[in-house]
């Protein structure tokens, strides 16, 4: 969970990054994003994503 909410506050804090991640999750979808991050701790880090999609209205 310290992952998720540190990505998210990268996210937050680097708007560059934000739309990176927006325009990623835009074309392909979250799942395909969360299969393109190979790491134990994407799947925290998916559902810290799917709450900031809901707070960002993307």
């Amino acid at each position: 969970m310290q992952i998720a909410a540190e990505a998210v506050k990268r996210m937050e804090n680097n708007p560059r990054l934000s739309e990176q991640i927006r325009s990623a999750i835009a074309q392909s979808g979250i799942q395909e994003f969360q299969q393109r991050l190979k790491h134990p701790a994407a799947h925290f880090v998916i559902g810290a994503l799917e709450d900031w999609q809901k707070t960002q209205n993307i």
